[in-house]
């Protein structure tokens, strides 16, 4: 029985062991180009002000009824969990641009008693939300008409994006459980690699 219990042990300390992971085994998956957009305070928000962070992005728009609040009340739980690494934030990409201006996104954002500490909501013109988000995180987005139309569900991502200080995006996430969990491991391998520059 002793033996057994020992044989446990160590099996699953071997299985700790093995869930660690560093820097290096977070591959870099693609860089996110030059863009300029607005945040929930009619700021402007661009690569620039990503660097030196490390990031959570997702993909929403503030009238969904489907995925967007439940990505979001995930979003604000890794907020939560993560409030003890400094460089961590959060970056939501509207995918309804017609829709979601910084004034709408700030009420959205205060209705739903987000922290905007290190949370940016941003939003911009149709071409430059799609570039960023088609072609810079390479995620897919439903098309021009559906949004012009402002219609009730537009196609779009439910995956976290994990982006590094560099503005690098390294991991696609599924916002279930495990996902959250690798992604808050991987995130977490990050930012033992570089030193937070807050």
């Amino acid at each position: 029985m002793r033996s057994r219990i020992l044989v446990l042990l160590l099996f699953a300390l071997t299985m700790l062991g093995c869930s660690k992971r560093s820097a290096e085994d977070v591959p870099v998956i693609t860089e996110l180009p030059e863009f300029s957009l607005l945040d929930q305070d009619a700021q402007v928000f661009d690569r620039g002000a990503m660097t030196g962070s490390l990031w959570v992005a997702d993909f929403v728009f503030t009238h969904c009824g489907a995925s967007c609040p439940r990505l979001t009340a995930h979003l604000r739980g890794l907020q939560t969990r993560l409030s003890d690494v400094p460089s961590a934030s959060f970056l939501s990409v509207t995918v309804d641009p017609y829709n979601d201006t910084p004034e709408v996104i700030k009420a959205y954002m205060t209705k739903n008693e987000l922290d905007e500490s290190n949370w940016r909501f941003v939003t911009g013109e149709e071409e430059d939300i799609r570039a960023l988000v088609v072609d810079g995180f390479k995620v897919g987005l439903g098309d021009e008409e559906s949004q012009a139309a402002g219609a009730e569900e537009i196609m779009h991502s439910n995956y976290f994006a994990l982006v590094d200080h560099q503005a690098r995006v390294r991991g696609y996430y599924r916002a279930n459980n495990d996902g959250i969990a690798d992604l808050e491991r991987d995130l977490r391998a990050l930012a033992e690699a570089v030193p937070a520059k807050r």
